[in-house]
């Protein structure tokens, strides 16, 4: 183990507060020598993923956007092997940046080859957040010209096909985090004008969540330049990543902070009755995490 890493390891292998701004400034500039010991953690992590049920444990969260703002492609498959995890184990290893960063990670550490995002996808025993992310991957890979659009936009129509006819055979396969609402923002992403009638189709079936997806914003959004739609993902945040700084801003918010002691309170000191810091979540109400969703169709699927 290099000395440089032998320093930064314990900076990065749990949150801390503040963030390790230095410790990652070191490591960016040394990425050519931390590069390969970050695809190596990742390794392990998708052999194992033990580590990451740690309160705090972090450095596969850094690993992974490290990686990704660096473009190393050697960590495109350890990243997809960490979806085909368990539902339960991705929740333990992603956490939030399953639906935040995971998608983006993966495509910004894409070697062209489609066929893992593809196989995570069609993964019917993974998380459906990690196949959403593979979705979500493969139609920014070809925004960025990363990978050619044609080849992904069939297999998004494909996929879609398949989902769809899952749906209307098992309808309760909706009430979790329903993949083609999702993948139709993607198609229209990509400017697939071609699928408008396949799209309506699953719009008047039902199959898509309005309260999601807008059929017209939808109808106005396929027919954008693909560049336009790029620039307002971008714009949004949710084009590849870049800087770690946006990406890691609200961890100390999102993630476990290891347990501390804390002195006991005396039976009857508290005499106050618990008070809510915020407004229950109903069902029916936005997530909080700001994806759009209703919170029984997000958050509160599980």
């Amino acid at each position: 183990m290099s000395e440089l890493w032998s320093s930064l390891r314990p900076q990065l292998e749990y949150l801390a507060t503040p963030l390790p701004l230095a410790a990652l400034g070191l490591a960016d500039a040394h990425r050519d020598e931390i590069a390969p010991l970050l695809v190596a953690e990742l390794e392990a992590l998708a052999a194992d993923p033990t580590p990451a049920q740690a309160d705090g444990y972090v450095l596969h969260l850094y690993a992974m956007l490290l990686l990704a703002r660096w473009r190393t492609p050697s960590a495109y498959r350890p990243l997809v092997e960490l979806g085909h995890l368990d539902e339960s184990q991705v929740d333990t290893v992603f956490g939030q940046l399953v639906h935040d960063s995971y998608g983006r990670a993966l495509a910004s550490t894409c070697d062209g080859d489609l066929a893992p995002l593809a196989a995570l996808a069609d993964d019917d025993g993974a998380s459906r957040w990690a196949r959403a992310a593979a979705l979500e991957a493969m139609s920014l890979a070809a925004l960025e010209g990363l990978t050619p659009r044609g080849p992904v936009v069939d297999f998004l129509a494909d996929f879609g096909t398949r989902e769809a006819q899952a749906l209307q055979d098992t309808p309760e396969r909706g009430e979790d985090f329903p993949l083609l609402d999702a993948l139709v923002t993607h198609l229209a992403d990509l400017g697939a004008v071609e699928h408008l009638p396949t799209i309506h189709e699953w719009f008047a079936a039902g199959l898509i969540d309005d309260s999601y997806v807008d059929a017209d914003q939808l109808e106005d959004d396929i027919r954008r330049n693909p560049a336009d739609a790029l620039a307002a993902l971008r714009e949004a945040g949710h084009g590849l990543i870049d800087d770690l700084r946006p990406e890691i801003a609200a961890w100390p918010d999102i993630h476990h902070m290891p347990p501390v002691a804390l002195a006991p309170i005396p039976l009857g000191a508290i005499r106050e009755p618990i008070v809510r810091d915020g407004a229950k979540v109903g069902r029916n109400d936005p997530c909080p995490c700001g994806s759009g969703r209703k919170y029984k169709k997000c958050h509160g699927a599980n």
